[in-house]
């Protein structure tokens, strides 16, 4: 059996494993959508707990493979990360809705982070922009300590924004990648098992950048919103 027949093998976890790579790249673009992040949340966990499913399946008549698959299936159990994403999923499946925990800072940023801002509670089904458009009224109303409104051309306002799953004090979209990462070590033995050289299974499209928490808008368009 050649290389790539292995590889085929195991395609389909593979392809679910990937399909997980693409989610986290969906919530770095919607981390600003209160609903969009977490459905793409949902599916991340879903499709991450379906993989070591997936190689079970295709590798169930593999002559030994079993009982040391069970093995790693125990210590992907004894994970921290992968255990409490798994009962995540579950929950979400059973019994509720999944709600992340969202903290922020709203004021203006001159493209280096938060140049002033304000820690203030951000619902977890609130989007970023209603929550910097709701902080320009109360500033309207009253005084704009925050510069949300004053004339600046320099500066734009913004929303600093962070969620996190209750039991990690990690980042979301970071604590996502690290559990991918995990999992491709499974994936990365599995290869080694079928004897073939394992693929490169790296997350380097995300640079470690963390700008994606910044959400930002013109003082036109929040004037416009106001």
């Amino acid at each position: 059996m050649t290389d790539a027949d292995q590889y085929e093998r195991i395609g389909s976890a593979l392809d679910r494993f990937q399909e997980a790579h693409f989610w986290i790249h969906n919530m770095e673009q919607c981390y600003h959508r209160a609903d969009q992040i977490r459905w793409f949340l949902n599916v991340f966990l879903k499709a991450l707990d379906e993989v070591p499913q997936l190689v079970s399946m295709s590798l169930q008549n593999a002559n030994g493979f079993a009982p040391w698959f069970r093995e790693q299936k125990e210590l992907l159990k004894a994970d921290p990360l992968i255990s409490t994403l798994s009962k995540t999923r579950d929950f979400v499946v059973h019994q509720n809705m999944l709600l992340p925990s969202s903290a922020g800072s709203v004021g203006i940023t001159e493209l280096r982070g938060m140049k002033l801002g304000l820690q203030l509670p951000i619902h977890p089904l609130e989007d970023s922009q209603d929550a910097l458009i709701r902080t320009a009224r109360v500033m309207k109303e009253h005084e704009d300590i925050l510069g949300l409104i004053t004339p600046d051309e320099d500066s734009l306002p913004a929303v600093h924004r962070e969620w996190q799953l209750d039991d990690f004090d990690e980042e979301l979209v970071d604590l996502c990648a690290r559990a991918w990462l995990r999992m491709g070590q499974t994936l990365t033995e599995v290869m080694r098992w079928q004897g073939v050289e394992p693929l490169p299974l790296s997350l380097d499209c995300r640079h470690g950048r963390g700008d994606y928490r910044m959400f930002m808008m013109s003082r036109e368009k929040l004037m416009e919103l106001i």
